[in-house]
C-alpha cells in the first residue's frame, strides 16, 4: 500500500468511528457525509474529523459531489464486511473492543 505507512494505519484504526465509517463505505456506495452521521449515529463534526483522517491515511477519497468512497486500490467483500488492504484484511463486522 504505497504511502501508508503502518503506523499511520495502526493509528487511524484505534478510533471506532472510523471502522463504523469504513465499514459503511465497504459496501461499495460512495456516500455524503450527512448519510454517514445517520448510518454511524455520529456527530456531523465527528464524521468530518475522521473523513479527514481517513482521507489522509489514503483509505478514502473525495469523489464528485462531496461524495466519499474507498480508495479504489483496496478491496471490499461483497456485504463489506471484510476489507482487504493488501498486507491484512480487516474483517469490519466485528467491531474493536
Amino acid at each position: 500500500m504505497p504511502g501508508v505507512t503502518l503506523a499511520k494505519l495502526a493509528t487511524v484504526l484505534l478510533d471506532e468511528s472510523r471502522w463504523r465509517i469504513l465499514r459503511e463505505l465497504a459496501k461499495g456506495e460512495a456516500l455524503p457525509v450527512q448519510e454517514l452521521v445517520r448510518r454511524t449515529r455520529r456527530t456531523r463534526n465527528s464524521v468530518q474529523k475522521n473523513m479527514a483522517i481517513l482521507k489522509d491515511a489514503k483509505l478514502v477519497v473525495q469523489a464528485y459531489g462531496h461524495l466519499y468512497r474507498l480508495a479504489p486500490q483496496f478491496v471490499a467483500s461483497e456485504g463489506g464486511t471484510r476489507l482487504d488492504l493488501g498486507y491484512c484484511v480487516l474483517c469490519l463486522d466485528r467491531l474493536p473492543t
